[in-house]
């Protein structure tokens, strides 16, 4: 019928007449029920074995790929606090190079932006500063302005000062649009020559840096130089424990990797400790396979 729902029901009678008729056929319907049953459990039993096997697998698998991530990480955080302590290195190496102290630098730097940014970030801006023949002055102030900018416009401080640091030292205006410092390069760089009685076309890239960056520091002070940056703000106070903990990390992360450097350093030079070392994880995965088929 049309729109409706047509149902159907079989029913099968057996029939069976005389006393051992009715014995015999009622044995072998129980006979067959048993068989039924059997391979029923059977049945259960066969995917019950699978499915711990497959489990199994998954497992060994999910074990050997838990190690094998543990150990890149643990890789990964070695390789960074080692970079980190070449990064705290190179200031100091650059800072001599001019005649100032790379420790005193990243101090002054430290107080001006009242801890919020750690020791490997203000190391990293002010070493493309300083590789820039920036001054700490320079330098201290473009982080002043940073600090300014960031709170009057509600901006990560490390973004401000790594857009001030990188657009100064690369002559790149426009990492400076978004904080509100539209300083240009062919004004400063007239008004720098004009100063020191010289003709634009004729001055040096490093003039031109030093002019850029002159008038980038004193746009950022006259646009943000009311700004009250003597009362903490929560923000404040978070990014301060920020920098504090992973300043912490990057000295426990320095002190591991000085110590597991030797020993990397011997596996790398030496194929023999190579292999070794890959032998010991190919057995570990190797056991852990064993294992699995055990289940089975």
């Amino acid at each position: 019928m049309a729109g409706g729902v047509i149902k159907q029901r079989i029913e099968t009678e057996f029939g069976t007449k005389g006393a051992k008729n009715v014995i015999k056929d009622t044995e072998s319907i129980g006979r067959a029920q048993t068989r039924l049953g059997q391979a029923s459990a059977s049945a259960s039993r066969q995917f019950a074995a699978q499915a711990n096997g497959l489990g199994g697998l998954v497992a060994a698998y999910a074990g050997i790929a838990a190690n094998i991530f543990a150990v890149t990480a643990a890789f990964t955080a070695l390789s960074r606090a080692a970079k980190a302590e070449q990064t705290l290195a190179g200031i100091r190496t650059l800072a001599s190079d001019i005649g100032e102290s790379g420790d005193i630098i990243l101090n002054n730097l430290q107080k001006i932006t009242k801890g919020q940014l750690s020791l490997v970030e203000a190391a990293t801006s002010a070493n493309l500063a300083l590789s820039s023949s920036f001054n700490s002055e320079q330098i201290e102030r473009l982080a002043n302005v940073s600090l300014k900018a960031s709170r009057a416009l509600g901006r990560d401080l490390t973004d401000a000062f790594n857009r001030l640091t990188r657009g100064a030292a690369k002559l790149e205006p426009e990492l400076l649009d978004e904080l509100g410092i539209l300083t240009r390069i062919e004004p400063a760089v007239q008004a720098y020559a004009a100063a020191t009685g010289k003709v634009a076309s004729s001055l040096s890239r490093f003039e031109k840096q030093q002019a850029f960056v002159n008038e980038i520091i004193a746009e950022g002070e006259r646009k943000f130089g009311n700004i009250n940056t003597l009362i903490p703000t929560s923000a404040e106070k978070i990014e301060k424990l920020g920098a504090t903990i992973i300043n912490i990390i990057t000295k426990l992360g320095t002190f591991i990797a000085d110590i597991v450097s030797p020993l990397a350093d011997a596996i790398a030079n030496n194929l023999g400790a190579a292999f070794a070392l890959l032998g010991v994880l190919a057995s570990t995965a190797a056991s852990k396979g064993v294992e699995v088929k055990t289940h089975y």
